[in-house]
């Protein structure tokens, strides 16, 4: 889904296609070291990613702030348990789940509630809706 702030919808863009490099290497049972350097990949840039939404709250003072940031820390510590779970015990069938089910279910859904209220406000505070 699209949002009213396109500098979110960029970033969204970039971020299902990090999720698609992961599919593929998990579909093609590539190397374990390339499947960890994607994962890898997908949580820098979600972290960079929540950390600029969440600096373009705090600047137009969103009142949800807290709300939509505790959900942020939520899914960046779960990335972060999958990626150690990975890590120890290299099981692809997890991985699959929740890369190919989880996250997109979760993405969709987070962009179609929190970040369409959030750049709804976001575009209005900057003069851009």
């Amino acid at each position: 889904p699209k949002v009213a702030y396109e500098e979110m919808n960029e970033v969204h863009a970039q971020e299902v296609e990090l999720l698609n490099t992961i599919e593929e290497l998990l579909d093609k049972e590539a190397l374990q070291e390339q499947i960890t350097a994607a994962i890898e990949a997908f949580l820098e840039h979600t972290r960079e990613h929540f950390a600029n939404e969440e600096r373009l709250m705090r600047e137009v003072g969103f009142p949800a702030f807290m709300m939509h940031k505790s959900e942020h820390d939520r899914v960046l510590n779960e990335i972060q348990y999958v990626l150690m779970n990975w890590r120890s015990r290299k099981d692809d069938v997890i991985l699959k789940e929740y890369f190919n089910l989880t996250v997109p279910e979760w993405l969709n859904q987070h962009i179609s509630s929190m970040d369409t209220v959030t750049a709804e406000f976001i575009a209005m505070q900057k003069g851009e809706a």
